[in-house]
């Protein structure tokens, strides 16, 4: 640690190579201890950074309050890659810059490519979520392939996967590596089952702390014994520790009644109506509106007891 021009404590944190759901931990850890050594300025240096996505943004964002919380101040140095992240993510008027980084025409990163399972990210008895690996992108392009999937969901993500392929580089970044979602596979544990859908939070507003769901399991069977139910709550506790999420909201076709009682069960109210917004089998059909708050999701998950899974611990993060 070293002073800067004014006396004050300095450090800087360098980060190389991804800032990801995988990495944050890692990266908050080191934001804790400089501040418990006493700095009273931290320069976090991403210039090295290639790949961040919205649990790295999150983090930022989180370091930031945490800083302003002790009386400190911490400043970025963003790389291209990063600042396009924080331009897509309305995060450039949240995050301290010590410099912007000049953007070329199509400027994309490429995703990570990993071969291995990840660990999950949360997990019940019954089931995990975790990120996909590489070789599981193609089990998107199977779900795409879903007639039923598609009538019942009306995935974005989907609709990429089965119009790009898989393994596409815009799709692959969607699913592994995008700043303002996150996509996780749901895999039964209890008894063991390979992927048998997913969970995405997209369109995730940090600053705002508000986001949209959505649950997508291939088969009625596995939605009749309420994986999708578990995966969703278990999902909606990841959001509220990781991404410090207030409100998340769910839309549902006017003839998916399973989906919309399910939400239901997991604790959504009904806001509103977009009235025949979709068209299916020939008829114009409503879309129900649905949405949950922070405190019915910190009552849902008190029920259900989930551990917290944060990257700060409780008391250190705002409300």
């Amino acid at each position: 640690m070293r002073s800067d021009r004014r006396g004050q404590a300095a450090a800087v944190i360098p980060v190389s190579g991804e800032l990801t759901l995988a990495s944050a931990p890692s990266f908050c850890r080191a934001v804790l201890a400089h501040l418990a050594a006493g700095a009273s300025n931290l320069t976090v240096n991403l210039e090295s950074v290639k790949i961040v996505d919205v649990v790295g943004l999150a983090a930022i964002l989180e370091a930031v309050g945490h800083a302003e919380r002790r009386d400190a101040r911490l400043s970025v140095l963003p790389s291209p890659v990063v600042y396009r992240a924080l331009l897509e993510a309305e995060l450039l008027g949240e995050i301290p810059l010590l410099a912007d980084a000049p953007l070329e025409p199509g400027f994309a990163a490429a995703p990570p490519e990993r071969s291995s399972a990840p660990a999950y990210v949360a997990r019940t008895r019954r089931l995990g979520l975790r990120q996909p690996t590489w070789e599981e992108l193609g089990l998107f392009a199977r779900w795409a392939g879903e007639p039923l999937l598609d009538q019942m969901v009306g995935s974005e993500l989907l609709y990429r996967c089965r119009h790009l392929g898989p393994y596409h580089p815009d799709f692959a970044a969607f699913v592994l590596g995008d700043p303002v979602s996150v996509t996780l596979v749901v895999e039964p544990l209890d008894p063991p089952h390979p992927p048998v859908g997913f969970v995405r939070l997209y369109e995730v507003h940090l600053a705002q702390q508000f986001a949209f769901l959505e649950t997508a399991l291939a088969d009625l069977h596995f939605i009749r014994r309420g994986w999708g139910v578990d995966a969703t709550r278990l999902f909606l506790a990841f959001g509220c520790d990781v991404l410090g999420l207030q409100r998340v909201e769910a839309k549902v076709y006017g003839y998916n009644v399973l989906s919309s009682n399910s939400l239901k069960r997991g604790g959504f109210h009904l806001d509103g109506v977009l009235r025949q917004a979709r068209v299916y089998n020939g008829e114009r059909w409503d879309i129900n509106v649905f949405s949950i708050l922070g405190d019915e999701m910190r009552e849902q998950r008190g029920k259900e007891q989930f551990p917290h899974m944060g990257f700060w611990e409780p008391a250190d993060v705002a409300p």
